[in-house]
């Protein structure tokens, strides 16, 4: 697979096989059509979020990329596109189109597989360099399993000030870890306190939020400035938190 298509699955969230079928047409009221703005029937959806996944069959209005040569009626592209409207028509904005000839293996492939999706595969495996760059970065990675959690206060830190609240402060939480084994990092197994944002806010709510007994692979990295009186590590991204078995995942990329 060229890497190029690495990239662009990164960048956009639904990709599609299509056929265009006019140029200069729309069939979303919201967006007005003009000389890069196509309709395109869906033939195959690559990869998508689970509400556009069957797609397939239905005709969509792409507002094609000015860095792109524009296609003619006829002509079909595997089109890489973010969502702009979605109502009784979906229109997208494209950021990427290859030939349907580098994404044929993937259909086929996924015909003789579980794969839900032609690009679940690859999808998996980019996942899993996103994490082991992730956690190339990490402080300390650690399997461990939580035993105690509870909401942050000033008294811990030492401080009797209440902080500034708004609809974006993060609600900090301490996670207690049980550490089984440390991949990397100034710890040994033990006892470890994690600092992590509760909220639901835009702004926190892709952060890890730790359960109680929950086990995994940790991602830490240090706490600096005043949260670090609270404790030495927090968990702010995505990836912070893997399932207790991607660490064999990450042995083996290290190797």
């Amino acid at each position: 697979m060229p890497e190029d298509v690495r990239d662009l699955i990164r960048q956009a969230p639904l990709s599609f096989v299509g056929t265009v079928t006019r140029l200069g047409d729309t069939r979303v009221a919201d967006v007005p059509a003009d000389e890069r703005t196509a309709v395109v029937k869906v033939d195959v959806v690559l990869h998508a979020p689970d509400a556009l996944k069957n797609l397939a069959g239905s005709e969509v209005t792409v507002q094609l990329s000015d860095e792109l040569d524009l296609p003619a009626v006829g002509d079909a592209a595997a089109f890489f596109t973010h969502e702009a409207v979605y109502g009784e028509a979906l229109a997208v904005k494209e950021v990427g189109r290859v030939s349907p000839d580098v994404v044929r293996p993937n259909i086929a492939r996924a015909a003789t597989t579980a794969d839900a999706m032609p690009f679940s595969a690859l999808q998996r495996d980019i996942e899993d360099e996103d994490m082991v760059s992730h956690a190339d970065e990490a402080d300390a990675v650690v399997v461990g399993v939580v035993v105690g959690l509870q909401q942050a206060t000033r008294a811990q830190a030492g401080s009797g000030e209440s902080p500034n609240v708004t609809e974006h402060t993060p609600d900090w939480w301490l996670a207690q870890l049980d550490v089984s084994h440390v991949e990397h990092g100034e710890l040994t197994p033990g006892r470890i306190t994690v600092l992590y944002p509760n909220s639901r806010d835009i702004h926190w709510y892709s952060a890890p939020k730790p359960k109680a007994s929950q086990e995994g692979m940790w991602l830490l990295h240090a706490t600096e400035g005043d949260l670090a009186a609270w404790a030495p590590f927090q968990i702010l991204h995505p990836d912070d938190y893997q399932p207790a078995q991607k660490l064999e995942t990450l042995q083996a990329a290290r190797r």
